[in-house]
Parts: structure tokens; C-alpha cells; sequence
């Protein structure tokens, strides 16, 4: 390991310390959520759905406003409060009494998570600096799929011997790490202050681009198949198939161990093969995913169909995010990021919303060739529309 390496190594590790708390915790509840939520509302697809994507429509809302205040305030202040809003709302969630209640927590939630992950992200792509970006958001991607599957796998026996409230109140602790690491040891990345105003959009035209909406596209999808996994499969397993609760933490523990997973191997290989080659790909794995999970009904296919799921996303997905770095600078980061997470996010509220409808409306297999084709759409869009971004960096160093 040379220095060049070991000054990497300790300007990301922060990052991962704060970045593995916070998924550690989410990844206690990430099983559990749906079926909490349905104590509130009833065993409905779409009540459910509904009341869980108010996560998503906030996060995606305030994504804008998150890389304003960002570019403005830092990246230290703004992922600080937003882990302090995100342990705040699951203490919230822990001592819930109504679905007003939870509706609230899963607002405030939201909130937190805006401002953390845009912070988090931004951050991590100035401390790697050009040569790495693709690294540095596989590392990012993989530490929270890791600590995603640590949490998941712990899931299961801690609900099994407490209940599901003390595993809400456990994961609450983790998130208040979180914040603490933030707070003390994470230092900021933002070379120069920037007199940034509240939604102000210079600079943003030189960002739209064909790149920029294939980038978008790759992660709202994203986020919205692994949402719908969240909302849709824990309900698809117990009620459509029959398939005992304690299951369920199994299909966890591969979708976040396998996204992790090809994170890490996306980075290395995007940022020598380039940006388009593992974004299609990835995005043609996700496809193959829903097509197996349609046509196999069996315990052995659903585990399958997740692995796939989660080498499909963890593939595709950094490297749509080092196509937002690559196409923007210091200067217009945040906000490039801030609008990338906009579209993003919506997955997170589109996820749960849409297979509510669908699923209600037309049945659940009709949800899984909707995303069949999406996926199959955005995997053409990455290979035949967009220019590769990756030579910019290369020709920019000369």
C-alpha cells in the first residue's frame, strides 16, 4: 500500500464509521417495517404503501434544498443534523401510539435523510478527489450494504427475543452514533465557502445533459426496486406464498450482502472500463431479476431472484452517481447532487406508492413486468444515448 493509498484510506474512513452506524440501525428495522406499519393501518398493500412512501416524497422533495444548504452551510453541519433528525424520528417510531403518530416519524425521517445522504455522498466524492470517484461511491454504496446485512441479520433473533419496539428503539441508538461521529470526527470537504443562496441555479446549465437524465434515471430506479422490495416482498412472501415470517431476514441479508457486493467491484471496474459498460449491465441484471421472481414461485427462485436484484442495483448504481460528479464542479456539486437526489428519492416514495396501486389494481406479477420494462428501457438509454463521461476525467488531468 502506497501513501497515495493510505491517504485515501483515512480521509474515507470517517465517512464508512458514520455511513455504517446509521445502516446498521436502519438495517434492524429495514424487515420490520412494513409489518409495523401494517399494526397501524391493517395488512393492505396500498395502506401501507402509502403511509411508508411519505418517507420518500420528503426525502425527494427536500433533495434540492439539502445541496443549496450543503453548498452553503458544509457538508459536516448539514449530514450532522440530518442524522440527529433521523434518530429523533425513530425514537418517535419506538413510542408510536396512531398511524398520526408514525406518519409524523416517517416525515421527519425523511427530512433527515435528505440532508444526511446528500451531505454524505458529496463529501465523499471531494475527499477521494478525481482519479477515485467511482471507488470512493462503490466504498460508499458497499459500507452501507454491509452494515445493511449486519443489521438484517440481526433483525430476526433480536425481534424474536424483545419484539419489534425494542428493535425500533435499538436502531435508534445507532442512529444517535451516527450523529455523534458526525458531529466530532468527520471533518469538512468543501474547499472554499461558497456564498451560496437558498435555490439559486447558476451554474446548472452546463450540468443538463443526456448524461445527467440517464444518470437520474439510474437512480430513481434504484431506489424505487428496492423500495418496492421493502414494501412488497415481506407482504408477497407471507400472505402470496405462504412462506413463514422468519424467512424474511434471510432475503434481507442476501439483497443487502449482494448489493454491497458488486458496489464495491462497480467502482474499481467503472473508473477503468469506464461509466456506460457496468450501468447497462447492472440495469439488465435488475430486469432478469423481476423476470425470475414473475415466473418462479418457489422459496429457492425468491432468493435467487433477490441475489440478482441486489448484484443488478449495487452495479449500476454508483456508477450513476460518478456520473453526476464527473459532469459537474466544486462549484455546482451540491446542487448537482441535490437534483440528482430529487429524481433519485422519488423512487423511494414511487417504490411503496406505485406497487400499492399496481399490485391492488392489477395484481403483483403485473408489478413485476412493469419494472421489467423499465429496467430494459433504461439499460438501451445507458448504452446507446449517453457519451462516456469518465474521458472528461482523463482528459481534464492532461
Amino acid at each position: 500500500m502506497n501513501e497515495e493509498d493510505r491517504v485515501f484510506i483515512g480521509r474515507v474512513a470517517r465517512y464508512a464509521a458514520a455511513l455504517s452506524s446509521m445502516f446498521i440501525g436502519y438495517g434492524l428495522i429495514q424487515p420490520l417495517l412494513s409489518l409495523y406499519t401494517s399494526e397501524f393501518v391493517g395488512t393492505s398493500y396500498l395502506l401501507v404503501g402509502a403511509l411508508m412512501s411519505t418517507i420518500g416524497l420528503v426525502k425527494a422533495s427536500m433533495g434540492p434544498v439539502s445541496g443549496f444548504l450543503s453548498d452553503r452551510y458544509g457538508r459536516k453541519r448539514l449530514s450532522s443534523l440530518g442524522a440527529v433528525s433521523m434518530a429523533a424520528s425513530l425514537l418517535v417510531v419506538t413510542v408510536a401510539r396512531s398511524s398520526l403518530h408514525l406518519g409524523a416519524a416517517f416525515v421527519l425521517f425523511g427530512l433527515g435523510q435528505a440532508f444526511f445522504f446528500l451531505a454524505l455522498m458529496t463529501a465523499i466524492v471531494e475527499a477521494a478527489g478525481a482519479g477515485r470517484r467511482a471507488l470512493a461511491l462503490g466504498l460508499y454504496e458497499a459500507v452501507n450494504g454491509f452494515s445493511l446485512l449486519i443489521g438484517t441479520y440481526l433483525s430476526g433473533p433480536l425481534t424474536e427475543a424483545l419484539g419489534m419496539r425494542p428493535v425500533f428503539g435499538l436502531a435508534t441508538a445507532f442512529m444517535f452514533l451516527s450523529s455523534t461521529i458526525c458531529v466530532f470526527l468527520l471533518r469538512e470537504t468543501m474547499a472554499n465557502k461558497v456564498d451560496a443562496r437558498l435555490l439559486d441555479l447558476g451554474g446548472l446549465r452546463g450540468i443538463v445533459s443526456k448524461e445527467y437524465f440517464v444518470a437520474m434515471v439510474g437512480g430513481f430506479l434504484f431506489m424505487y426496486t428496492h423500495n418496492i422490495f421493502t414494501a412488497v416482498i415481506p407482504l408477497y412472501t407471507t400472505l402470496t406464498m405462504g412462506i413463514p415470517a422468519g424467512f424474511l431476514p434471510t432475503l434481507f441479508v442476501v439483497m443487502s450482502g449482494s448489493t454491497a457486493f458488486a458496489s464495491f467491484v462497480s467502482g474499481f471496474v467503472s473508473d477503468r472500463v469506464g461509466r456506460k459498460p457496468p450501468m447497462a449491465a447492472g440495469l439488465l441484471v435488475t430486469a432478469m431479476s423481476y423476470a425470475l421472481l414473475l415466473l418462479f414461485k418457489t422459496k429457492t427462485m425468491l432468493v435467487v431472484s433477490t441475489l440478482a436484484l441486489g448484484l443488478g442495483g449495487g452495479f449500476f448504481h454508483p456508477v450513476a452517481s460518478a456520473i453526476v460528479a464527473d459532469i459537474s464542479s466544486e462549484e455546482t456539486r451540491g446542487k448537482a447532487f441535490g437534483f440528482y437526489r430529487l429524481i433519485r428519492d422519488l423512487g423511494t416514495f414511487a417504490g411503496p406508492a406505485v406497487s400499492g396501486v399496481v399490485s391492488s389494481l392489477l395484481g403483483v406479477e403485473s408489478l413485476f413486468v412493469l419494472n421489467i420494462g423499465l429496467n430494459l428501457i433504461a439499460a438501451l438509454l445507458a448504452w446507446f444515448v449517453i457519451d462516456e463521461t469518465l474521458s472528461r476525467i482523463q482528459v481534464s488531468k492532461l
